[in-house]
């Protein structure tokens, strides 16, 4: 039976990261705010204003070809990091609060079709899937997290599972490929694995701005993938906020 896993999301979440952050030197620098914290929580100490933060979108490449198109699939990502991360004076890298989710486009509709018919008799046609338009998620994915974490020294990163939204491959729910897109996404993040400019480009991002260190976090079935992407033990997934997450 599957039992439901709650956590208090303020609580729980400062306690979880706070280890992800560490001070990076030069942080004296002028303009350039410093990870504080008190309590065991992370201070919100760097820029509340959203125009001073810097934005990016990439597609990380995953291992998988789930729709068989002869090209690995490739995971949409948008970033949000203090101003810090593109001041080459405040020598400052961010750790990261990573939510992947497939719901971010919107979910399409799922037209039911008759499943009661007696035994030897052909099943009833399935009804035609109405046209359906996505939300548009370039360059911006999700900014669900921003205004609580970028002023406390984080970047944040959405990331759209495979199939959905703008990124390439087949979506599935619960599939390998769902757990290895976000396992790929920690992989960038700590420069071991590609990420482009567009799902066709060959031009490289780079995620030169953080540490590495990485929390997932989310509610509901996105607190699930972190759990996922947890059991490969993918090195740098520092911790996870699984938040009324699915969970046996």
């Amino acid at each position: 039976m599957m039992t439901k896993l709650a956590l208090s999301t303020a609580a729980a979440t400062a306690a979880g990261l706070a280890m992800l952050v560490a001070p990076t030197g030069a942080a004296a620098a002028t303009g350039c705010a410093s990870p504080t914290f008190a309590y065991g929580q992370a201070q919100s100490v760097f820029s509340t204003d959203p125009a001073t933060w810097v934005r990016g979108e990439a597609w990380v490449q995953t291992p998988d070809d789930s729709d068989h198109d002869g090209r690995p699939d490739r995971v949409h990502v948008d970033i949000t990091r203090p101003a810090e991360t593109a001041n080459p004076a405040c020598h400052y890298k961010a750790p990261v609060i990573f939510e992947d989710s497939p719901y971010y486009a919107g979910i399409g509709p799922e037209p039911f079709w008759p499943v009661d018919y007696e035994l030897g008799n052909p099943p009833p046609p399935r009804p035609p899937v109405p046209p359906w338009t996505p939300r548009v998620t370039s360059p911006i994915i999700s900014q669900i997290y921003e205004s609580t974490w970028l002023p406390r020294g984080f970047a944040v990163v959405h990331a759209e599972s495979p199939g959905t939204g703008e990124s390439t491959g087949c979506p599935t729910s619960g599939g390998p490929n769902e757990t290895n897109g976000g396992e790929a996404v920690v992989d960038w993040l700590n420069g071991r694995v590609p990420a482009f400019t567009s799902p066709t480009s060959a031009d490289r991002v780079s995620a030169d701005w953080t540490t590495g260190n990485v929390g997932m976090m989310g509610t509901s079935y996105n607190g699930t993938l972190p759990e996922a992407v947890a059991t490969t033990g993918v090195d740098g997934l520092k911790a996870i906020v699984p938040i009324s997450a699915i969970s046996d």
